[in-house]
């Protein structure tokens, strides 16, 4: 301690280098924290944070200390958002252009929170005799409170970030320029403010180093109480964004289920008139009976066959193809399987729909109809595409399994364990939540799984009801 004193000045200048290096390792740390559960592919949370620790690092190095370089920290965060966005495969860039200005304005302020608390501290600490009296404890608290004070930064920011983390719940969806600059209105009071204080505080450590000013800065309520505020306030829009989302995703969903209940009902009219053709059939046997009589009768064989061929044709067009055991669900089926055929895709089935449990058969086509929309839409751009619905029932369990090819692995959103839409437009993406709602409903669950083969991946769908 007496060679720390004696050499104080040198000492204090290489330990204060020494804690803002671990401090820029730790940002660059708590960086990829921050954008980990954001990106598909976690190469673009760690070359991000590589990025940002090399230009802020090198920003550190260099020995000019002007307002110019005050905007070099921006930039280097903006550097590591093209790195991410190219890693992530060009996904989502509006957010992640959000979250690495967000982290710069986070940054900042949970820094500010720390130094505004360092100052009170040092206020305090001074009323005492004894700290002015002894070179020691003069020493030991300035190394004890600047590694606090870092230490504290880095502490403030990593709760920051876990609490929006919590409260940004749909990390996969895509971000628009006009939810972009709501979410980051408070921050455009913060940026104008930060250079303010920057200079402030640059001003009056200009005046201690000429002997203008004797006292060291003042401690403020009022700055501590705006950064403090300013974190509060971009965690509770970001909570508000989220709850308007929430709200318009519940939207969707009903309309969703809304458009999928009119397609039940129009399954419905379907087998109506399917019915209304096989009784006028039934009525018009005796007809068809006697004009075929007629015709054998007279030795007419040509007439006769092209009679009974449109008769064999009427009849198979008022039937049903697909056999499942409800109507409800034969209609639903059959609608697919012509869309398949249409677009040369392989489909086979063997579904049966239990009778002895007690599943509504609306409920049914809903599930049926959503998971074959998925596959269907899967398949149409897929290299080699196939799908498969079977079905089995054991006990008072009936499990249906839809299984269909795919290029390539479709991203599992970690927290809600479905996969991610690909597609931009609202009202995509609420087909495998309304399955999993209705699964529910019966006391059930989903389940998916991706396999490989030869062809690419196989995406597997299982719906469990409980009858």
């Amino acid at each position: 301690m007496d060679y720390i004193v004696s050499n104080f000045e040198s000492f204090a200048d290489i330990y204060i280098r020494c804690l803002v290096i671990a401090y820029i390792i730790s940002m660059a740390v708590l960086f990829e924290f921050w954008m980990k559960p954001f990106v598909q592919e976690l190469k673009a949370a760690y070359l991000a944070a590589i990025i940002y620790f090399v230009f802020r690092f090198i920003y550190y190095l260099i020995p000019i200390d002007s307002e110019l370089l005050e905007g070099i920290s921006l930039i280097i965060v903006l550097i590591a958002f093209v790195a991410a966005w190219l890693a992530d495969k060009k996904r989502n860039p509006i957010q992640k252009l959000f979250l690495c200005i967000l982290f710069y304005v986070m940054s900042f302020l949970t820094y500010e929170i720390s130094v505004e608390i360092g100052l009170f501290e040092s206020e305090y600490i001074s009323r005492f005799d004894w700290y002015h009296s002894d070179a020691k404890a003069i020493a030991i608290e300035f190394i004890i409170w600047n590694l606090i004070d870092y230490a504290l930064a880095a502490v403030i920011m990593f709760v920051s970030m876990r609490i929006i983390h919590k409260t940004y719940k749909r990390k996969h969806e895509e971000l628009s320029w006009k939810e972009l600059l709501i979410l980051l209105t408070p921050s455009w009071a913060i940026l104008i403010v930060k250079p303010i204080m920057l200079a402030y505080f640059r001003l009056w450590m200009d005046g201690i180093g000429n002997g203008s000013i004797k006292e060291n800065i003042p401690a403020s309520i009022f700055r501590l109480g705006f950064c403090v505020l300013s974190v509060l306030s971009l965690v509770v829009i970001i909570m508000l964004y989220q709850n308007i989302k929430e709200s318009k995703e519940n939207e969707f969903a009903m309309q969703a289920l809304e458009s999928q209940k009119e397609d039940t009902v129009r399954h419905a009219e379907q087998i109506e008139d399917m019915y209304e053709k096989i009784r006028a059939m039934r009525h018009d046997m005796g007809n068809h009976m006697a004009v075929i009589e007629g015709l054998i009768d007279r030795g007419e064989r040509e007439a006769l066959d092209e009679y009974i061929g449109q008769w064999k044709k009427n009849y198979e067009e008022s039937g049903m193809s697909v056999k499942t055991g409800n109507p409800i669900i034969d209609v639903a089926i059959s609608e697919f399987a012509g869309r398949f055929e249409k677009e040369n895709i392989p489909f086979e089935h063997s579904f049966r729909y239990p009778e002895q449990l007690q599943i509504n058969p609306f409920d049914m086509s809903v599930v049926i109809t959503n998971a074959l929309q998925n596959a269907y839409e899967a398949s149409v751009s897929a290299q080699d595409p196939s799908v498969k619905l079977t079905s089995v029932i054991h006990d008072n369990t009936f499990i249906i399994s839809l299984k269909n090819h795919i290029d390539s692995k479709a991203y599992i959103d970690p927290e809600e364990e479905l996969p991610v839409s690909s597609k931009k437009e609202d009202g995509h993406g609420y087909g495998l939540k309304n399955i999993r709602t209705i699964a529910q409903k019966y006391k059930g669950d989903i389940e998916i799984r991706q396999e490989s083969d030869k062809y690419g991946y196989i995406f597997v769908l299982n719906v469990m009801f409980i009858g």
